[in-house]
């Protein structure tokens, strides 16, 4: 998950005599790390710009991963025999929760995961049975064949690694003609 710290870790105990330890990253191959077992160095790269760690057995961190950092890596392990490859594959992942209530109560009746690709529609109040859709794109809340009870506040959380943030809505649903709100019978559905 983005934020999180990942280690690619080496396993060098059958190695006699170390010489480089080179750690490439992408389908170029570009050289992000090495280490000859003595002093380190690391890639200027700004997408890497102080979040890579070797550590004594040439293990590499990546510290506050973030999607960018996805794809494979390679350690070329030369040592007195002659040099081995290790590969890796990194798959990050951002995760962002959307979370609907309605009411003043704050009823819960929708959320959709999108890390884990799935949206749970909550039927607890009845007056919503079976019109509520969420948008997998957008994560907007659907409310099919509006009615004068779907009226009132309504509020969402959207939670990712990076913030939260919350913001509320009123929707008014009329059934008077004239009024220039959301009609029963004008509009089959409601997007907030």
């Amino acid at each position: 998950m983005e934020g999180d710290s990942v280690t690619l870790k080496l396993d060098l105990s059958k190695i006699q005599v170390l010489s480089l330890i080179r750690w490439r990253f992408g389908d170029k191959g570009s050289t992000i790390a090495q280490t000859d077992g003595n002093e380190f160095s690391y890639s200027s790269d700004e997408i890497f710009r102080d979040r890579l760690q070797l550590d004594q057995k040439a293990s590499l961190t990546i510290t506050n991963i973030r999607t960018n950092h996805s794809g494979l890596y390679e350690a070329e392990i030369n040592h007195n025999t002659g040099t081995l490859y290790n590969k890796f594959s990194v798959s990050v992942h951002g995760n962002e929760l959307i979370v609907w209530w309605f009411g003043d109560e704050g009823k819960l009746i929708a959320k959709h995961d999108m890390e884990a690709k799935t949206i749970m529609l909550h039927n607890t109040d009845k007056r919503f049975r079976d019109r509520l859709k969420l948008d997998r794109q957008t994560g907007s809340l659907i409310i099919t064949n509006s009615r004068t009870t779907d009226s009132g506040p309504y509020s969402v959380k959207i939670s990712s690694n990076k913030q939260t943030s919350y913001k509320r809505f009123t929707v008014t649903v009329s059934d008077t003609p004239g009024v220039p709100n959301h009609v029963p019978g004008d509009l089959p559905s409601c997007r907030v």
